[in-house]
């Protein structure tokens, strides 16, 4: 036993806190001990006599050990990787968005002064082909006779009076009506003409 080294005084003083502290593995109190532990148990004793009153915990569903609540994930999970994507997406977009507009109304500008030249080409052919009539100087000899009642150096001219000519009687002319205001002032300079009209 000499050769064995002491132990430090304190490693000992540490054991027998530490002894005093925790009882044995079975739950027995060294005899020494059983006076400390009296007064103490007859506290506990005296707290569990009296009604205890808990405070009001959350209330929480308990967990199930070992694995995580089964909790259905949304079918649409939006990451940062789509996000910026989406973002990309929406700058194109507005980009693109007025050159396009304009695209589309110079297109429908174009094809309404394509149907406006289509129109006046037709026009311009009619009135060329009017132009070569009216080089020939028979066709103008015709239209001065119809239109205008021409008559050839050393011809005499008729018209001939009747309903081919027009809807009037000869000599007489057809009365136009008067407007109204005529009627009404003559009803204002003579006011006895209408009362026997």
């Amino acid at each position: 036993m000499a050769d064995q080294p002491r132990r430090p005084a304190r490693d000992v003083s540490q054991r027998s806190s530490s002894a005093r502290r925790t009882p044995s593995r079975l739950g027995l109190v060294p005899p020494t001990r059983a006076a400390e532990r009296e007064p103490r148990e007859r506290e506990r004793q005296a707290e569990a006599e009296q009604p205890e009153v808990e405070p009001a915990k959350p209330r929480t569903l308990p967990r199930p050990s070992g694995r995580r609540p089964s909790v259905p994930r949304p079918k649409f999970r939006l990451t940062r990787r789509a996000t910026i994507l989406a973002l990309a997406v929406c700058a194109v977009v507005v980009t693109v968005a007025y050159p396009f507009q304009e695209y589309l109304s110079q297109r429908s500008q174009l094809t309404s002064v394509e149907r406006q030249n289509d129109a006046l080409s037709k026009k311009v052919t009619e009135l060329q082909s009017q132009i070569a009539l009216w080089s020939d100087p028979g066709y103008v000899a015709i239209q001065a006779r119809s239109q205008l009642h021409y008559v050839k150096p050393g011809e005499e001219g008729f018209t001939v009076a009747g309903p081919a000519n027009g809807s009037e009687q000869l000599g007489l002319p057809t009365p136009t009506p008067s407007p109204w205001y005529d009627k009404l002032w003559n009803t204002v300079k003579d006011p006895g003409s209408t009362a026997t009209r």
